[in-house]
């Protein structure tokens, strides 16, 4: 996620914190890069629709457990709400984490503000035909 929030697994395991971390350890924050995933992860056995239920393993995926393309999660399972910058949405038992447009920009205006090198995403055909979040990178 980009920042922390409530019942976070791990505290300062977040964008923000490590920007932060890097800023503090004297890294030109021109030399940082602000990395956005086209694609989910994702969990099955999830009983709640909130963040930080339990799961009993990673949900299926395209290419490997867990993983799956935005293009695919769009449609299969809508995002439902966003934590820490990153959308979410729960679906039968799985529950799936990504960026979508929206959230792409609020990351956006926070390495803008926060002065950064620049942006890169993996991977170009996790997008949309049409490239709706390679749109929204700028």
């Amino acid at each position: 996620p980009l920042n922390s929030y409530s019942g976070i697994p791990k505290a300062d395991y977040h964008t923000s914190a490590t920007i932060a971390k890097l800023k503090g350890l004297g890294v030109p924050a021109s030399k940082l890069l602000l990395g956005i995933g086209f694609y989910g992860r994702g969990w099955t056995g999830v009983t709640q629709a909130a963040p930080g239920g339990t799961a009993t393993g990673p949900a299926a995926g395209t290419y490997e457990q867990g993983i799956d393309d935005y293009k695919v999660l769009k449609t299969k399972c809508p995002a439902t709400g966003t934590v820490g910058g990153t959308a979410y949405a729960k679906c039968g038992t799985n529950w799936w984490s990504y960026d979508t447009p929206s959230t792409i920009a609020g990351k956006m205006t926070y390495k803008n503000q926060q002065g950064l090198g620049g942006t890169f995403f993996w991977e170009l055909s996790g997008d949309t035909s049409n490239g709706e979040l390679i749109k929204a990178i700028n």
